[in-house]
Formats: C-alpha cells, sequence, structure tokens
C-alpha cells in the first residue's frame, strides 16, 4: 500500500499580522502552520484553498437511471463550486494568480502564491483554510516473486469462491467497468489488454475517456496508458486479469477497466488524487474536454493511503461521498501499519470509506494488515480479503506475487463486479452492497482490537465470500443470448467484430475468432447490434426468456473502399518527411510520409474518420474530419513550427553524433562544473563565454546549479534559467562515465561539443549517451547515440528536452516526460532569421 511521505495532517494554525479580524468582528480563514513555516524559507509556495460549504448531493443521489444520475451529482457540484468560489476567483483572477478550481472537492489550488496573497486569501468569505499541498510515496511491496503460469485460477480467487461464481451462475463481470487510481496500467499486458474499455478490436483502441494522467507522467500529451511502477497494472489484474493461457488473475474477468493514474513514479500527489477522484466521476476525452458522467466507472479501487494512524485532511472524504451519491462504489485498502491496533490508514480509517484488510492463503490475517478502530471509534478494515502471495500481471507482460492490503482491495473490488453483474438491482446502492458483503462474509472471532466476534478491528465483518453474496443477492430471472457474426458474401465467422447489447442490461462484447457471442442476461426485450470494421452496421430485436437460450445471429456486408491520399508540409510550404499520420484512431496501421512528403492509405472502407499528422515536438500536430465516399480522398496538411517568443523553431534531424575528447571532473549526483567555451554562444539575444554543466543532463549559461530534483517543464521561473537541456532528469555520472568535451571544424564554422557519455537516470540500469553541439556558425544540435530502444525511461519518460531564457519567461520545449527519443536522431534549434539565411 502507499504510504505517506508528508503528514497528511491539517497543521496547527497560527494566526499571521494579516490573520487579524476585520473592523466587522469577522474572523479571517485561518493559515496552516507548515504554509507559514514555507513563507519563512522561500517567497512564493503552492496553496490550497480550502472552501468551507459543501454541496447537498441528497437529491442527485436520489435520481434513477445511471447516466441521469450521474450528470445531477456533477451538476450539483460543479454549481456548488462556481457560487461558493467566486469571490476567491475574484481576488486570484485579479492578482494574475496561476490556479486551477476544483469541485469533487470544494478547493482551489493556486501554484506560486506569496504570502500577501496568501493573507488576502484568508479574508475572502467562505474559505475555510489554506493549505499545503501533500504527496504521498509508492513503497515497494513487502515480497516479490517472479512467476510462471498457474494453470489454474489463483488461490485469492478460489479462496473468495469467485471461481464458483462464473461456473455456477455465468457471470464474470459482464456489463460492470472497474478502475484504479494508482500508478497508471500497461493496458496491452496480454492479462489486461482483452477487458480494457479502450480496446476496440482488431488492434484498434481509443483511450479517450477511459485513460487520465493529470500530472502527464507517461508522455505530454499522455495519449497512451502506461505504469511506470507495476503496482497499478498489479492491482488492476487482480480485478480484471486473465489471458486465456493459463493466467487465470482476475476476479471478473468479464467486466471492463479504466484508469487514472493518480501517482507518479515516486509519489501520489494529492492534486493527482484530486484531479483523478474528479475525473473518475466525468471522463473526459484526452484532451480533458467533453465530460462523460454517464461513463464512470462503477467500482474504483484505492490501493494507497496515509500511514496508519494518521488523521487526514478530509478532503478525500469530499470525493468519497460524491462517488457514493452517483452509485459509484468506492473501496480503499486499509493499510500495511499491522500488527498493532489503532493502525488503519487514511483514507480507509474514514467514515466515507470501505476499508479492506488482507488475510493470507492459511486463513489468518496478515501481519502487517493493519488494525482498527478508527479516529472516530469506526471498525476498520471493513472487510478482509486474500493480500498475502498474491500473483498478479506486472510491466513487461509479466507476472508477480506481492503482498499487501494494495492486493487485497482490487479482490474486493472485483467481487462487487461480480455481484452487480449478477444482480443488476445492486448497481449503485451502495449502502446495499455494502450490506450484503457484510452479511455473507465468514466471520472471524478477533476482538485483540477491539469489537465482537461478527465484527472487529482485525477482520471487520469477516472474510470476504462473493459467491455467498450472489447466493444472497436479488438476481433477476435470466436467459442466455446466444449468435454468431459473419460475412455475408463469405458466410465465414467474422472474428473481432463487435456486438453491443442494449435492453434491461447492457453488454459490450467482441467475438472471438469463431465469430460467436454468449452471454446470461435477466429477461426482456433487447437491441442487438453487430458491427466490424469494413462492415456496415447491422441492428435487429432479440427476447431473452427465462432459463432458455435465444439465438440472434448476424450477417455484415462489406463496405467499399477507397484511398485516402495527402502530402504534409511546414508553414513554409517545405515538404515533411518522417510524418506519422494516423486514420480513424488506428482503425489501419499509420503511414509514415516519404521524401516527398506524401503518403497513401489504400483500400478505406467508406465512412467518416478523423485523420491526423503528427511530427514530433518541433512540430504542431494537426487533424481533419474526412468522409471517404466516391472517388480517392486527397487531404493535405500544414504542420506549422512550434515556437518560442524569441524566435527559436527545430527540427529532428539524422545521426549527426560528435564525441567529445577531454573529460571533465565531473561525478556523482547533481555535480557541476564552469566550462570555459572556445566562442561565444549567442543565446536569446545575449552571448555567453562560458557554461555551467551539470551532471543531469542539463547546462545553462548564468550560475552553477545541478538542476536536481523533479524537472520542470519549459520555460519555468524557477533556477536554473538560460537552460540548454538535452537529456534533464537525475542523472548519476559513475567512474566508467564521464562528461566529455570537443572542438572539431575550421574558424567561423567550429563545433564545440559537450558529450555524457555511459551515464545512468535515477532508479535505471543501462547505459546512455547523448551530447550538446554549439555550432559557431548559429543553431544549437542535441545528438543521441546509445538510447536503449526497450525501455521508455531511456527515450525520455522522466526528461526534459528543450531550451530557455535566462529569466524562465520563455522557451522551446520539445518534450517533457515523454518517451519520443531514439538512438542516431538528433534536434536542431535555430532561430528564424538564421534559417532565412
Amino acid at each position: 500500500m502507499f504510504t505517506a511521505v508528508a503528514a497528511l495532517i491539517a497543521a496547527t494554525a497560527v494566526p499571521s499580522v494579516a490573520q487579524q479580524p476585520d473592523e466587522h468582528g469577522a474572523q479571517p480563514a485561518s493559515i496552516d502552520a507548515d504554509v507559514l513555516a514555507a513563507f519563512a524559507q522561500q517567497d512564493s509556495a503552492d496553496v490550497w484553498i480550502v472552501l468551507d460549504d459543501q454541496a447537498d448531493l441528497s437529491a442527485a443521489a436520489g435520481v434513477a437511471d445511471w447516466a441521469e444520475r450521474g450528470q445531477a451529482v456533477v451538476d450539483t457540484l460543479r454549481g456548488h463550486a462556481e457560487r461558493t468560489q467566486a469571490d476567491a476567483v475574484a481576488l486570484l483572477t485579479e492578482s494574475d494568480a496561476d490556479f486551477t478550481p476544483y469541485w469533487i472537492s470544494n478547493r482551489i489550488l493556486v501554484r506560486d502564491a506569496s504570502e500577501s496573497l496568501a493573507d488576502s486569501i484568508a479574508t475572502v468569505p467562505g474559505v475555510e483554510r489554506v493549505a499545503l499541498p501533500t504527496e504521498l510515496a509508492v513503497p515497494e511491496p513487502t515480497e516479490t516473486t517472479e512467476n510462471t503460469p498457474a494453470d489454474t485460477v489463483e488461490w485469492g480467487i478460489e479462496s473468495i469462491n469467485a471461481d464458483d461464481v462464473w461456473s455456477e451462475y455465468g457471470v464474470t463481470g459482464e456489463g460492470i467497468v472497474v478502475a484504479p487510481i494508482d500508478s497508471g496500467a500497461e493496458f496491452d499486458h496480454s492479462a489486461l489488454v482483452d477487458s480494457y474499455r479502450g480496446n476496440l478490436g482488431d488492434g484498434r483502441f481509443d483511450h479517450d475517456y477511459n485513460w487520465f494522467d493529470p500530472m502527464a507522467d507517461c508522455a505530454a500529451p499522455s495519449l497512451v496508458p502506461c505504469d511506470n511502477h507495476r503496482h497499478g497494472t498489479h492491482v488492476t489484474g487482480t480485478m480484471v486479469g486473465e489471458d486465456g493461457a493459463g493466467n487465470q488473475i482476475g476476479v471478473a474477468p468479464g467486466a471492463q477497466w479504466i484508469a487514472a493514474k493518480g501517482c507518479l513514479y515516486l509519489g501520489c500527489p494529492d492534486v493527482g488524487l484530486v484531479e483523478s477522484g474528479q475525473w473518475m466521476l466525468a471522463p473526459t476525452d484526452l484532451a480533458g474536454e467533453n465530460p462523460r458522467p454517464d461513463l464512470r466507472p462503477h467500482v474504483i479501487n484505492n490501493s494507497w493511503g496515509s500511514p496508519g494512524g494518521t488523521v487526514l485532511d478530509p478532503w478525500y472524504d469530499e470525493i468519497s461521498a460524491a462517488w457514493t451519491a452517483s452509485g459509484i462504489f468506492g473501496l480503499f485498502a486499509n493499510g500495511n501499519s499491522g500488527p498493532g491496533c489503532t493502525t488503519s490508514g487514511a483514507p480507509a480509517h474514514s467514515p466515507e470509506s470501505y476499508a479492506v484488510g488482507a488475510y493470507a492463503a492459511d486463513g489468518g490475517i496478515a501481519a502487517f494488515s493493519s488494525r482498527g478502530p478508527g479516529p472516530a471509534g469506526d471498525i476498520r478494515p471493513s472487510i478482509a480479503a486474500p493480500g498475502v502471495a498474491v500473483r498478479s500481471s506486472v510491466l513487461r507482460g509479466g507476472y508477480a506475487s506481492l503482498n499487501g492490503t494494495s492486493m487485497a482491495a482490487p479482490h474486493v473490488a472485483g467481487a462487487v463486479a461480480l455481484v452487480w453483474s449478477a444482480a443488476p438491482s445492486l448497481v449503485g446502492d451502495i449502502e446495499g452492497t455494502r450490506a450484503l458483503l457484510g452479511a455473507t462474509s465468514i466471520d472471524v472471532d478477533d476482538t485483540s482490537c477491539g469489537g465482537t466476534a461478527a465484527e472487529n478491528n482485525v477482520w471487520g465483518e469477516g472474510m470476504l465470500d462473493v459467491l455467498a453474496a450472489v447466493d444472497a443477492a436479488p438476481r433477476a430471472e435470466t436467459g442466455e443470448l446466444t449468435g454468431t457474426v459473419t460475412d455475408a458474401d463469405t458466410g465465414e465467422p467474422l472474428g473481432g467484430a463487435r456486438v453491443t447489447i442494449a435492453g434491461p442490461q447492457h453488454r459490450s462484447i467482441v467475438v472471438g475468432t469463431d465469430g460467436t457471442f454468449t452471454r446470461r442476461l435477466a429477461v426482456g426485450d433487447y437491441t442487438v447490434t453487430g458491427s466490424a470494421f469494413g462492415y456496415g452496421e447491422e441492428s435487429g430485436a432479440a427476447t431473452v426468456v427465462a432459463d432458455e437460450t435465444t439465438t440472434f445471429d448476424t450477417v455484415l456486408t462489406i463496405l467499399p473502399t477507397h484511398d485516402v491520399r495527402g502530402t504534409v508540409s511546414d508553414s513554409r510550404g517545405v515538404v515533411l518527411d518522417g510524418i506519422e499520420v494516423a486514420i480513424g484512431r488506428g482503425v489501419l496501421p499509420s503511414e509514415t510520409t516519404g521524401q516527398d512528403g506524401g503518403f497513401v492509405f489504400e483500400s478505406v472502407p467508406e465512412g467518416a474518420y478523423e485523420l491526423s499528422a503528427t511530427g514530433s515536438g518541433c512540430l504542431v500536430p494537426a487533424a481533419r474530419e474526412v468522409v471517404v465516399a466516391g472517388d480517392a480522398v486527397v487531404v493535405d496538411f500544414t504542420l506549422p513550427d512550434v515556437t518560442d517568443s524569441h524566435g527559436h523553431f527545430c527540427r529532428d534531424g539524422g545521426d549527426v553524433f560528435i564525441a567529445g575528447e577531454d573529460r571533465l571532473s565531473l561525478t556523482g549526483w547533481d555535480a557541476v562544473t564552469t566550462v570555459t567555451l572556445p566562442f561565444p554562444v549567442d543565446f536569446y539575444g545575449e552571448q555567453y563565454s562560458r557554461a555551467f554543466v551539470s551532471s543531469n543532463g542539463v547546462l545553462n549559461f548564468l550560475a552553477p546549479s545541478p538542476g536536481g530534483g523533479t524537472t520542470p517543464r519549459i520555460p519555468a521561473a524557477a533556477a536554473p534559467n538560460a537552460v540548454v537541456a538535452p537529456f534533464w532528469t537525475t542523472i548519476n555520472v559513475e567512474a566508467t562515465a564521464g562528461v566529455y568535451t570537443g572542438l572539431s571544424g575550421e574558424p567561423g564554422e567550429r563545433v564545440f561539443v559537450i558529450e555524457w557519455r555511459d551515464v545512468r537516470p535515477l532508479s535505471f540500469e543501462p547505459e546512455l549517451t547523448f551530447a550538446v553541439q554549439f555550432h559557431e556558425a548559429g543553431g544549437i544540435v542535441f545528438s543521441y547515440a546509445d538510447l536503449p530502444a526497450d525501455d521508455p525511461v531511456a527515450l525520455g519518460l522522466r526528461t526534459t528536452v528543450g531550451i530557455e531564457n535566462a529569466d524562465g519567461t520563455d522557451g522551446l520545449q520539445y518534450s517533457y516526460r515523454a518517451p519520443v527519443l531514439s538512438s542516431g536522431t538528433s534536434i536542431r534549434f535555430d532561430t528564424l532569421d538564421i534559417a532565412a539565411g
């Protein structure tokens, strides 16, 4: 389980000079002591403005329809936040502050706030307090064992009797969507890819509404799910994982999953968790636009929290309450701070939360499993589930056995998916589902931390038994709907076709290679729609009868096809080669432009598509809606340059690597040294004769700064400035590595190179080699000689690449935390006047 590295406590507030009653005697909001301490050490700090008034969601929670209920909750929260935050927003806008308002928890994040601004904020009506942001850590589980296929269901699945639910009721979680807020998920892992909601079949994916990376930890923009830790991939596998080849790791393999990356590689900032919690209530497209509350998940797993016994600022209670009001079942790992009492972590110990403890295969409670009671005397955990030696998916297609209440919680998330799939009348009934899970759990008498034999602070209400829960659930009469999707011309089955079923229950199925599907459904009338890429949709009506099998076959007709072709140019009309062009969000393999800038998609089925062209960090991507019908379609793209205010632009190039010759005295972590330049370097209108070179893949022209810690986006006001960053991240220059300089060429055409050779980023084993070239005639080139192609960290996943001016107000960022670099390539930065000359 994730444990806190910063105490998530509402620090004791003490008044500053500005925190005195106003002329009417009204008391201003409190400013937390740690905020005042931060201002005593620095000029500015990021702060939370916490509003004291929370929305009343009771009316919205009473709406019956799933989509309308979700929208009602979102509308209520948004409207309440807009009204109650209006005065604070007005002050911040007038102060030209950098701020983001949130509505799921009534608060505003202000970046780089000064003490005087904080004092002013504290006088605004409705503001309760001013607090510092906090962060949680991502520690390794207590044990790790890499595993091979088990060829059977995992012990945890058998222990809670999930496999019996599959066999006795034919229910595996169909129609239910689960979601982790975690370190992400490896969406194309063989055990996860089939259950990912963004999987359209035929190797096509749509990540809109299915993936959210609020801190752009996977890339910027973050367009594809990733997991740079493995924790989230493991958790997701326990909920839904199955690869069809012996790895039956998931409790509800028939359910679908989406994910929000609330945690970075090394921590979980509260702002990321708040944004993830808000996105879950109203998922958006990848641009963060067009929210769809109807696409929210049914179950959210939270395998993170604060240390045992910590009292949490109740920001997450507001999120949990909003989820519950919308019908989302949110649950939390109880913590790994046992075996002592009163060690339950936050927010698991909150009255709003449903908390999960961990037990082992021998039936004993895990020693690490946190115990209650909670701060308010509540029994914690709520229930216990398997959490020792839990085998599930990890990165790069692997499997591992891990320990923790992090591993127990997703067993319960999967169990809720099974119960709601078997008993749709319970969907959204959080109180009823909690009661059902508790009533059907297996009591374990352990009152060592208080409670009773039936409900105590070691086991909660006992050991999870999902078969008993489904047995006791108010299930409707069911029958089976089966059918085959075939090609109208050949009569052959269409493997990978999608069948959508709408009626008393909703199902979306990607059929197997034999084109068949079978689903157990509540009795009633349904509309069944078959679709496949390259074919027209076909719909029809089917009636499911109790204890009978209804057959509904779908025959699809292939569509006519036409070519789609075009040319890609830059803003000066120069054709661009090596540009990736995609059609229909990946319905066909992407094409790459040739030396003439041209591309062609052959035999595209008739229909409407989005056609997009993407270069690199040097060019602005473009997209166009096209309709394929009749003759060949011709679409030409112009990709504008990404420029800064000074007029810099960049271009990707090939292998122009020049090695250094003279080794600098630069070793270890966060080291810096001064280098005298052999000729003046013109940079943002200033000329420099020396550079301060850091071990961390960055140099600047102003002061000896290693640029350590979390690398910023470019531009950024914080030092260092006047930055040249070919691979800015935390790097160790070991004894076998080095940073070298070299000079080549004739006067007027000389090239001065600074090379980082065989260096290693933090927590990274392979060696990297890259360099900066300063050209006397003008221009700066980043070149990359050796970046292992099989690891995203080596390609820039935790890296900033770009240039920045002397006061951090202007810059050209090529990439930020995006794995877009590769060996044998280069990036050249020039100004428009140099290019014209």
